[in-house]
């Protein structure tokens, strides 16, 4: 049986507002997204893969496409709702965890940064 105990081993930095989607592997349009402020979220490990979970609202920007059917416009700006959300972000297994860490927008002092990640 695999290990699902996840410990603390850092955090992750979001530097700039940014829209997620609350369900990481629903690569759907119609996917429901999550605005997510600047902050700090805990890194959880359980030895093999890596995640953080993160806070936010609901994305209000829809667009009316017919009687009661709605669609998460992701062109459009994001419009905050009160509705909040905590939800993770993708599991990263090892080589994913490496891919990310050396990718650009979590690469200190890039302008296209967008986390910081910490390690204790």
């Amino acid at each position: 049986m695999a290990n699902t105990s996840f410990k603390q081993v850092g955090t992750v930095e979001i530097l700039r507002s940014r829209l997620y989607a609350i369900d990481p592997y629903n690569n759907s349009d119609l996917a429901t997204d999550a605005i997510v402020e600047p902050g700090e979220y805990a890194l959880l490990s359980d030895g093999y893969s890596h995640l953080w979970v993160m806070t936010g609202v609901l994305n209000g920007q829809w667009l009316r496409l017919g009687d009661g059917l709605f669609v998460a416009a992701k062109e459009a700006n994001a419009i905050p709702t009160n509705i909040p959300v905590t939800f993770p972000s993708r599991l990263y297994g090892p080589d994913e965890w490496k891919e990310l860490r050396e990718h650009y927008t979590a690469q200190e002092g890039h302008p296209e940064q967008r986390l910081r990640i910490t390690i204790i």
